[in-house]
């Protein structure tokens, strides 16, 4: 314990920013990368544990729907309670649950565990940010937001290569129990040398309806996001469970304009840039999701990829991505954040058109400028992208204004998965249905066959080389194995292609709305008239209304 007091005594004024960033960092890296460390196991885990489809979604999902749903209210917590503080029970929350989870022997306890860890993980993600807003200068937050830019996005694209590797080496279980270090070491250096900061302004929010009905909204949205896949866009359940989340946003928007202390400040969407920034969040998120979504299923099941190949494919994105993120933070006090985020929006537009390449017989290297390219591109887009939100809020309000863009983001993720997944299985439903060979099969009248070719055209999970698996399609002739992979292939190619379009079209889109809506100003606190606009108290105020 000496060591950590005396590395607390070595904490000063000038580097105290870089200590609060490392520990932001590490906290961060561990939390982003449970978003897709697990994708790789499932299979694994369902062999071991026995779980129904719907149960097997579900250990993926309930992180993401508490993940989602609590991190404005976590941020808000640490506006008012102190940041440093919640920032620590996330961490311990997150590292006992991850203990937890990698002891369990049943499908119940790991979904209730995923829960628990999304709770810790909420807390983190918001709070990460707010603690490196917090300690350093609006003219500084460029190239430090760069830095946990990289490492946010580096643990979106090394969650599949750790994922693979535990798997492939250890067993699924050390998937949990590798974050346990993690979280000691997070939560140690965290305690040592970082400063306690909170919102100071009086205006902290107090109002527990406000906090009640943004975390059901959102809760209501993602739970819709998440099963609409499975369960259709047009079933009953899906469609209320969207009115249901429309409704209460609306009620939650007139709470926040009557309360002395929303959890929310609505003249946070007064800032054309505030909600530019969100917009560009959430079709970011957008992008990266069905990327990520499509391209580990191009490689695995049209290529027979192994899990942690798969998963490797994505270190050029990863690499210049960490390059450019820190440079482009660094820039943008020179060049400003709208023209860095747009460029960088058609950039990566560029390389979703890249993508077109990919093929039934392309191969890594065909994919991999695509990569490269949309390597730049985001990594211009995502530092600005974030100093754009913080420096639209005054700093007391940082906690909660990063909370508002990780729920979008989060969002934005769901809805990627949920809209471009179902727009590519209808696509190949439809091509590998209306392929000749896939006919003259159905034609042969064999009552087998057509069972297996509706299974394999139901599922694009099923697309590509999954029919050679000798012991999963035994007896099969070679013949008709191969034109029934082909077929599959080409049809999931079809959908991914469809994908990349509708993502390469809305981000040229957005380019140009941000260039409109973002704009490079350091926001101040607002004056009394403006708070009293929104239903808000600042601490002058209640002092001047008790004198």
């Amino acid at each position: 314990m000496a060591q950590f007091n005396g590395l607390s005594r070595r904490v000063t004024d000038d580097n105290m920013k870089w200590f609060a960033l490392a520990a932001a960092c590490i906290a961060l890296f561990m939390a982003i990368l449970d978003n897709l460390v697990l994708n790789v196991a499932i299979p694994t885990i369902a062999d071991d544990l026995n779980p129904s489809t719907a149960q097997l979604q579900w250990i993926i999902s309930g992180y993401t729907l508490v993940f989602a749903s609590l991190q404005i209210t976590a941020g808000g917590l640490g506006d008012r309670l102190g940041r440093k503080r919640m920032f620590l029970i996330g961490i311990a929350i997150f590292s006992l649950t991850s203990l937890f989870a990698g002891l369990v022997d049943s499908t119940a306890m790991l979904i209730l565990a995923r829960c628990f860890q999304g709770l810790g993980a909420a807390f983190i993600m918001p709070l990460s940010l707010s603690l490196v807003s917090a300690a350093f200068p609006p003219e500084e937050r460029g190239k430090a937001l760069g830095i946990w830019t990289a490492v946010s996005v580096s643990g979106l694209a090394f969650g599949p290569i750790v994922g693979g590797f535990v798997v492939e080496y250890l067993s699924w279980h050390w998937i949990f129990l590798i974050n346990v270090p993690v979280g000691i070491a997070a939560f140690v250096l965290t305690w040592s040398v970082v400063r306690e900061s909170r919102d100071e302004s009086g205006s902290a929010a107090t109002d527990i309806p406000g906090t009640v009905l943004v975390t059901a909204a959102i809760g209501s949205l993602t739970w819709a996001l998440i099963e609409a896949g499975e369960r259709g866009w047009g079933n009953s359940l899906i469609i209320g469970a969207f009115i249901l989340a429309a409704v209460l946003f609306v009620v939650f928007v007139n709470v926040e304009l009557r309360t002395e202390r929303p959890m929310v400040p609505m003249r946070f969407f007064k800032s054309r840039t505030f909600t530019g920034a969100n917009i560009d969040s959430f079709i970011v998120a957008f992008m990266i999701s069905g990327l990520a979504f499509s391209l580990t299923m191009y490689f695995q099941n049209v290529h027979g990829y192994s899990p942690i190949k798969s998963g490797m494919t994505m270190i050029p994105f990863v690499i210049v991505m960490m390059m450019v993120a820190p440079a482009s933070g660094a820039l943008v006090n020179r060049l400003g954040a709208r023209v860095l985020i747009s460029v960088g929006m058609v950039i990566t537009a560029v390389s979703c058109f890249l993508y077109l390449f990919a093929a039934t017989d392309a191969t890594f290297m065909t994919v991999l400028p695509a990569m490269v390219v949309m390597g730049v591109g985001n990594g211009l887009i995502m530092a600005p992208l974030t100093t754009s939100v913080l420096n639209s809020v005054e700093t007391d309000k940082g906690g909660i204004a990063s909370a508002v863009n990780g729920a979008v983001r989060e969002t934005g993720f769901a809805f990627g998965v949920a809209l471009l997944g179902t727009i590519m299985s209808r696509t190949y439903r439809s091509d590998f249905n209306s392929a000749s060979s896939i006919k003259d099969l159905y034609a042969s009248g064999d009552a087998g066959v057509a069972t297996l070719l509706d299974a394999i055209g139901e599922s694009i999970t099923a697309a590509g080389r999954l029919i050679q698996d000798q012991a999963r399609f035994p007896g099969l002739p070679q013949e008709m194995r191969d034109a029934i992979e082909l077929a599959s292939s080409n049809g999931f190619i079809s959908g991914m292609h469809l994908s990349f379009i509708i993502t390469g079209v809305t981000m040229l889109a957005c380019a140009v709305g941000s260039y409109f809506l973002i704009n490079d100003r350091v926001a101040s606190a607002p004056s009394p008239e403006e708070a009293a606009l929104t239903g808000e108290t600042l601490a002058g105020e209640s002092l001047s209304a008790a004198d």
